[in-house]
């Protein structure tokens, strides 16, 4: 009887002590879902974590629907990892509201020469000041506008009312096409378009032709106006438990910026082809019928800038002159 008190003390004393290097279970937060081909490139960061973590931790993707939240989620450790858009970040970090722009770049050759060339430093030092860790910076495509009726012309979206994210650049769009701004949260945006409460919106079409959005509003604009990065993240503190050797091996194993872009397009051809055979139209745009939207945009860009903080505008000076670099470079 001894023999088995004392076992049963040792058992119970045990399960209060885990041995230091236990996994841990960690969360990536995100708000895409399959079959969105994002949902795919957030597996195989986790898997990629997991894999050269050197055993530290284990990671369980984490649906959060609210970007701005999951952000503050892990600034305070209780989620691990985040995946966003420079649009969930910028209530934390304000300076992400430069990249909302539209029309900030002139082409995918000009955007992937400055991201690589001179920014990823930048981005990683604002990170690591709000207590995070950048991680890798992928692509989650080009938004166009998507209707309830036909609207490949702007001045078809003068008066109507409009879904705006919480985002100064999407009210400035709008406004300026003439539009009537209504914001709203995305998980509210399908109920409200059913009941006639906005009338469009603006997405990439990889994402709005899975959502319920999509049988609602059956016409989809190529205006590629906004660009959205996909921003892998981590907490500070999560990041420093790891080994020094692991957090190297987790780094070379992330690919290079923006490396997923070409399957992410090939995504939204399979996005399309989906989008148009439940009904949807899709209205691709000439570069003069581009540059017609874009008209109604751009001479309202520089006052949108002088609003921002300090450091979006610094930023938006280093991605004007990383242009001019480009464009040297290449004529």
């Amino acid at each position: 009887m001894r023999f088995a008190a004392l076992a049963l003390a040792l058992s119970a004393a045990l399960s209060f002590m885990a041995p230091a290097s236990a996994q841990e279970d960690w969360k990536l937060a995100s708000a895409k879902r399959a079959p969105d081909v994002g949902a795919q490139f957030d597996q195989e960061f986790a898997d990629a974590v997991t894999k050269n973590s050197g055993g530290a931790g284990k990671i369980e993707i984490q649906f959060v629907g609210n970007e701005q939240e999951m952000v503050q989620q892990v600034l305070r450790g209780r989620l691990q990892f985040g995946a966003t858009s420079p649009l969930g970040l910028a209530a934390a970090m304000p300076e992400m509201a430069i990249f909302n722009t539209p029309y900030l770049w002139l082409s995918r050759e000009e955007r992937d020469f400055v991201y690589s060339n001179h920014l990823v430093e930048p981005l990683k030092k604002m990170f690591d000041e709000k207590g995070l860790v950048l991680l890798s910076i992928q692509d989650a495509g080009y938004s166009g506008v998507f209707c309830k009726m036909y609207c490949s012309n702007p001045s078809s979206l003068k008066g109507q009312k409009t879904r705006v994210s919480p985002s100064a650049a999407s009210k400035m769009f709008y406004e300026s096409l003439g539009a009537i701004p209504v914001q709203l949260p995305l998980a509210d945006v399908w109920p409200a378009l059913e009941q006639n409460l906005v009338v469009a919106g603006d997405l990439p079409l990889g994402f709005f032709a899975n959502t319920p959005g999509a049988a609602t509003a059956q016409n989809f604009v190529y205006t590629q106006h906004t660009h959205s990065s996909w921003l892998y993240f981590a907490n500070k503190r999560v990041w420093d438990s790891i080994t020094p050797e692991a957090r190297k091996a987790i780094i070379a194993a992330m690919p290079a910026p923006l490396e997923t872009s070409d399957r992410l397009m090939a995504y939204q051809e399979e996005a399309a082809k989906n989008y148009t055979a439940k009904g949807g139209k899709v209205y691709p745009l000439t570069d003069e019928e581009r540059a017609g939207w874009a008209s109604l945009i751009t001479p309202n860009i520089p006052a949108f800038v002088a609003t921002l903080s300090p450091g979006a505008q610094g930023l938006f000076e280093t991605i004007a002159a990383a242009k001019k670099e480009f464009a040297a470079k290449n004529n």
